[in-house]
């Protein structure tokens, strides 16, 4: 089966709606990690929690909506490799980076996604770069090197270079996860792909956690409420929404507005955890921002799991 087999809806109201709450939930996502992890809870600890419990509410959804879908043997290779590389290896940098960083330099961090995909399609497909994407990259960079340079940021040393360079390892892996990902929508309806990849990332995440146990700490209520609002608002809940707008609106529509997680990620650090951004973080924020949008112009977006 292929496209989405979701319902088509008669205006575009709904649909609207669905991916400003996209926008909305896997923005917050980064503050919500970032209070788990400052609980004490382990990095696969919580993101494993996140997605077994993310993982039976995505195949409820998709037996209820898509209850034709079924794996054939050439899918199982490139679901579980790109389920490893989108679930399991991109959470295990995130997880980390936010940990080591701040929620809102975590996520204009991972804003440069669309760049190095860009870059990576040029390199392993030949695709041609236009002088407008080209543009988007070279400020993309700029921006970048605002961001992690941030002179003058108070005690962010060593530390928070630690988690650049695990942010920059998820970035990667996500456009791993992309690459992967190229030929399986052919087959499958999105949420169908979401769903098995999910399954076979959270597979692969469950050995993580146990190595883990000597960390365990008891969870605290607060830590609790914001793994349920991760596995169910935003791995969950925010992939059907996604799915629901994109088959509705189309990849074009959807994208600028998948471009403001990150503007919804700096907003939530600041006014829900407290957080201080440096003039050049604000400056690098807003040249990464524009150079995604150049990118990204008239350019369909891969789903992601999550922000």
């Amino acid at each position: 089966m292929t496209g989405s087999p979701l319902p088509q809806p008669k205006n575009r109201t709904l649909p609207t709606l669905a991916v400003w709450g996209t926008v909305l939930f896997w923005g917050l996502s980064f503050v919500s990690s970032k209070t788990i992890l400052s609980s004490g809870v382990p990095p696969m600890t919580m993101v494993t929690i996140r997605f077994v419990v993310a993982t039976v509410i995505l195949n409820i959804f998709l037996r209820r909506f898509d209850p034709a879908a079924r794996l054939r043997r050439k899918d199982l290779l490139p679901l579980a490799a790109s389920g490893l590389f989108g679930v399991t290896v991109y959470f295990f940098f995130e997880a980390r980076g936010i940990k080591l960083t701040s929620a809102s330099h975590a996520s204009l961090i991972i804003a440069v996604i669309p760049v190095i995909t860009v870059i990576a399609e040029a390199l392993l497909f030949r695709t041609r770069i236009s002088w407008l994407t080209g543009a988007g990259v070279v400020l993309s960079v700029v921006g970048v090197v605002f961001v992690v340079g941030r002179p003058g940021a108070p005690g962010q040393g060593p530390v928070s270079v630690a988690g650049d360079l695990f942010m920059f390892g998820a970035c990667l892996s996500w456009v791993i996860y992309i690459i992967l990902s190229r030929n399986l929508h052919t087959r499958l309806s999105e949420i169908a792909i979401t769903a098995y990849q999910c399954l076979f990332g959270t597979a692969f995440l469950i050995p993580f956690a146990l190595l883990e146990m000597h960390q365990w700490v008891p969870i605290t209520l607060v830590a609790w409420l914001n793994l349920a609002y991760l596995a169910i608002f935003c791995s969950a809940l925010s992939n059907f929404l996604y799915v629901y707008a994109l088959s509705a609106l189309g990849p074009i529509a959807v994208s600028p507005y998948i471009n403001l997680i990150p503007v919804v990620g700096v907003l939530g650090g600041v006014a829900l955890l407290g957080e201080k951004l440096v003039w050049s973080q604000l400056l690098g924020g807003v040249v990464i921002l524009a150079g995604v949008l150049l990118v990204s112009w008239k350019r369909p977006r891969a789903s992601p799991i999550e922000g």
